[in-house]
């Protein structure tokens, strides 16, 4: 089924934006930083992915502190931090203004944690999607990305995804496995427009309008 349940607060997005400059953004070779013509617009060990890997990702909570060797190191040194931790992968949306990203860290495989980066803004540059769990994946932008899609909340190889304001980051609508017996696998598959979708649930290929 398909819900409009918002688990994350917007972030109403101020219009304070500075011109980017010429060409893509990319990953530098080592994913460490996001990168545009030689100057980095965000390291793996920026303060709010740092803090938020150490308040809010469960990996620094006292109980994994306490019984996983080096952990400590990881939450509370960011050398050790920058170290076990990457960009497994960045989506550039078509005006460059918006980068959705995925991070993964050695300090616990497979599993990631997605967010989008507005490097042209002065405020709220950096928002996290989801928390630090499997299956969670920066999809892509549509069209005129105006919205973007993620996955994630995956169990056993079952998934969810959910679409977004690129903006304001309201919920435009989610698919989620029913609750009751977590079966059926929901999969995105393209944007048809701004607005609409073709996705697959389970091996039915279907369409959705929002």
């Amino acid at each position: 089924m398909f819900s409009q349940k918002q688990e994350i607060a917007p972030v109403i997005m101020k219009n304070d934006q500075i011109t980017p400059t010429s060409g893509a953004p990319r990953l530098s070779t080592d994913k460490k930083s996001v990168v545009v013509e030689g100057k980095v617009l965000l390291m793996i060990d920026d303060d709010a992915i740092f803090n938020f890997f150490k308040t809010k990702s469960q990996l620094c909570d006292e109980y994994n502190i306490t019984t996983t060797p080096d952990r400590k190191m990881f939450c509370e040194n960011k050398v050790v931090f920058k170290n076990e931790t990457r960009f497994k992968s960045i989506v550039v949306s078509p005006d460059g203004k918006k980068i959705g990203f995925t991070i993964e860290s050695d300090a616990l495989s497979y599993d990631t944690v997605v967010g989008i980066f507005y490097p042209y803004n002065t405020n709220n540059k950096v928002n996290f999607l989801t928390n630090y769990y499997l299956g969670n994946e920066f999809l892509s932008f549509s069209p005129s990305g105006t919205n973007f899609v993620y996955s994630g909340g995956c169990w056993e190889a079952i998934c969810a995804f959910y679409i977004k304001d690129s903006l304001t980051l309201k919920d435009k609508i989610d698919f989620i496995p029913p609750e009751a017996d977590m079966r059926g696998n929901y999969q995105f598959i393209k944007w048809l427009s701004d607005n609409k979708i073709e996705y697959k649930f389970d091996t039915e290929i279907k369409q959705a309008s929002f």
